[in-house]
Protein backbone atom coordinates (compact mmCIF):
# COMPACT_ATOMS: atom_id res chain seq x y z
CA UNK A 1 0.00 0.00 0.00
CA UNK A 2 1.69 3.37 -0.99
CA UNK A 3 1.74 6.61 1.56
CA UNK A 4 -2.06 7.86 2.00
CA UNK A 5 -0.69 11.16 3.02
CA UNK A 6 2.09 13.09 1.47
CA UNK A 7 3.81 16.42 2.85
CA UNK A 8 5.06 19.28 0.91
CA UNK A 9 6.74 22.65 1.37
CA UNK A 10 7.96 25.79 -0.03
CA UNK A 11 10.11 28.33 -0.99
CA UNK A 12 11.97 26.29 -3.82
CA UNK A 13 11.09 22.82 -3.33
CA UNK A 14 9.33 21.87 -5.80
CA UNK A 15 6.10 22.11 -5.14
CA UNK A 16 4.39 23.29 -8.55
CA UNK A 17 5.89 20.44 -10.16
CA UNK A 18 4.30 18.16 -7.57
CA UNK A 19 0.79 20.00 -8.22
CA UNK A 20 1.21 19.71 -12.11
CA UNK A 21 2.40 16.16 -11.49
CA UNK A 22 -1.32 15.64 -9.64
CA UNK A 23 -2.77 16.89 -12.08
CA UNK A 24 -1.37 15.22 -15.10
CA UNK A 25 -2.23 12.03 -13.29
CA UNK A 26 -6.01 13.14 -13.66
CA UNK A 27 -7.76 11.54 -16.69
CA UNK A 28 -11.61 11.45 -15.44
CA UNK A 29 -12.00 14.52 -13.44
CA UNK A 30 -10.44 17.21 -11.56
CA UNK A 31 -12.34 19.32 -9.23
CA UNK A 32 -10.09 22.83 -7.98
CA UNK A 33 -11.50 25.03 -5.18
CA UNK A 34 -8.27 28.00 -5.35
CA UNK A 35 -7.91 31.47 -4.11
CA UNK A 36 -5.65 32.50 -6.51
CA UNK A 37 -4.22 31.53 -9.82
CA UNK A 38 -1.73 33.11 -11.17
CA UNK A 39 1.09 30.88 -11.85
CA UNK A 40 1.43 29.60 -16.05
CA UNK A 41 2.78 26.16 -15.79
CA UNK A 42 0.57 25.00 -13.29
CA UNK A 43 -2.88 27.07 -15.79
CA UNK A 44 -1.43 24.95 -18.44
CA UNK A 45 -1.76 21.91 -16.66
CA UNK A 46 -5.35 22.49 -16.47
CA UNK A 47 -5.54 23.01 -19.93
CA UNK A 48 -3.76 19.83 -20.89
CA UNK A 49 -5.82 17.64 -18.71
CA UNK A 50 -9.65 19.42 -20.32
CA UNK A 51 -7.73 18.65 -23.48
CA UNK A 52 -6.90 14.85 -23.14
CA UNK A 53 -10.80 14.80 -21.94
CA UNK A 54 -10.80 15.30 -18.35
CA UNK A 55 -13.67 17.55 -16.57
CA UNK A 56 -12.09 19.93 -15.02
CA UNK A 57 -14.28 22.38 -12.87
CA UNK A 58 -12.61 25.59 -11.32
CA UNK A 59 -13.52 27.29 -8.28
CA UNK A 60 -11.82 30.67 -7.47
CA UNK A 61 -12.44 33.66 -5.45
CA UNK A 62 -14.11 36.69 -7.53
CA UNK A 63 -11.77 39.14 -5.84
CA UNK A 64 -8.25 36.94 -7.33
CA UNK A 65 -10.13 36.36 -10.26
CA UNK A 66 -10.04 40.39 -11.04
CA UNK A 67 -5.93 40.05 -10.98
CA UNK A 68 -4.34 41.11 -13.71
CA UNK A 69 -2.48 38.29 -13.53
CA UNK A 70 -5.32 35.88 -13.12
CA UNK A 71 -5.44 32.70 -15.03
CA UNK A 72 -9.74 32.36 -14.86
CA UNK A 73 -10.01 33.77 -18.51
CA UNK A 74 -7.17 31.83 -19.55
CA UNK A 75 -8.91 28.56 -18.48
CA UNK A 76 -12.16 29.49 -19.83
CA UNK A 77 -10.67 30.38 -23.20
CA UNK A 78 -9.19 26.70 -23.24
CA UNK A 79 -13.25 25.06 -22.42
CA UNK A 80 -12.85 25.15 -18.88
CA UNK A 81 -15.71 25.91 -16.66
CA UNK A 82 -14.82 28.76 -14.80
CA UNK A 83 -16.49 29.86 -11.71
CA UNK A 84 -15.86 33.16 -9.60
CA UNK A 85 -17.55 32.79 -6.18
CA UNK A 86 -20.42 35.30 -5.27
CA UNK A 87 -20.98 34.21 -1.47
CA UNK A 88 -20.41 36.22 1.66
CA UNK A 89 -16.31 37.14 2.36
CA UNK A 90 -13.22 35.27 0.46
CA UNK A 91 -13.47 32.27 -1.01
CA UNK A 92 -10.32 31.47 0.89
CA UNK A 93 -10.35 27.46 0.00
CA UNK A 94 -7.13 26.09 -2.13
CA UNK A 95 -7.42 22.32 -2.79
CA UNK A 96 -7.76 19.57 -5.77
CA UNK A 97 -9.69 16.48 -5.92
CA UNK A 98 -8.75 13.93 -8.32
CA UNK A 99 -8.74 10.18 -9.21
CA UNK A 100 -6.35 8.43 -6.80
CA UNK A 101 -3.58 6.19 -9.10
CA UNK A 102 -4.62 3.10 -7.53
CA UNK A 103 -8.38 3.88 -6.65
CA UNK A 104 -11.04 6.13 -5.23
CA UNK A 105 -10.04 9.89 -4.93
CA UNK A 106 -6.96 12.35 -3.66
CA UNK A 107 -6.94 15.69 -2.21
CA UNK A 108 -4.17 18.56 -2.38
CA UNK A 109 -4.69 20.75 -0.09
CA UNK A 110 -2.67 23.44 1.72
CA UNK A 111 -2.07 26.83 2.28
CA UNK A 112 -0.31 26.72 -0.95
CA UNK A 113 -1.64 28.75 -3.56
CA UNK A 114 -1.21 28.52 -7.55
CA UNK A 115 1.18 31.22 -7.53
CA UNK A 116 4.55 32.08 -8.17
CA UNK A 117 5.08 34.10 -5.00
CA UNK A 118 4.02 30.33 -3.21
CA UNK A 119 6.83 28.53 -4.93
CA UNK A 120 9.65 30.94 -4.95
CA UNK A 121 9.20 33.04 -2.43
CA UNK A 122 6.29 32.46 0.54
CA UNK A 123 6.90 29.66 3.31
CA UNK A 124 3.98 27.55 2.33
CA UNK A 125 2.38 23.89 2.04
CA UNK A 126 -0.18 21.46 1.20
CA UNK A 127 -0.61 17.50 1.72
CA UNK A 128 -1.82 15.14 -0.37
CA UNK A 129 -4.35 13.01 1.39
CA UNK A 130 -5.50 9.59 -0.25
CA UNK A 131 -7.90 8.54 2.48
CA UNK A 132 -11.36 7.84 1.07
CA UNK A 133 -13.12 9.36 3.69
CA UNK A 134 -11.13 13.03 3.92
CA UNK A 135 -11.73 12.96 -0.31
CA UNK A 136 -15.38 12.51 0.03
CA UNK A 137 -15.47 15.44 2.47
CA UNK A 138 -13.83 17.31 0.47
CA UNK A 139 -15.86 16.17 -2.56
CA UNK A 140 -18.99 17.12 -0.70
CA UNK A 141 -17.94 20.31 0.25
CA UNK A 142 -16.80 21.13 -4.01
CA UNK A 143 -20.46 20.46 -4.78
CA UNK A 144 -21.79 22.21 -2.34
CA UNK A 145 -19.73 25.49 -2.96
CA UNK A 146 -20.23 24.65 -6.71
CA UNK A 147 -23.92 24.77 -6.45
CA UNK A 148 -23.87 27.64 -4.34
CA UNK A 149 -21.79 29.74 -6.84
CA UNK A 150 -23.79 28.48 -10.35
CA UNK A 151 -24.11 31.96 -12.25
CA UNK A 152 -26.54 34.60 -10.41
CA UNK A 153 -29.38 34.71 -13.63
CA UNK A 154 -30.10 38.22 -14.88
CA UNK A 155 -33.06 39.32 -16.62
Amino acid sequence: MGKLVSAYFSPDRGCDDVVIGFIDHCDTFLDVAIYSLTHDPIADAFIRAHQRGCKVRVLMDKSQAGNRYADDEKLEAAGIEVRRDHQKGVMHNKFLIGPARKRGKAVLTGSYNFTKNATYSNTENFVVLRLQYIANEYQTEFDRLWVADAPLETD
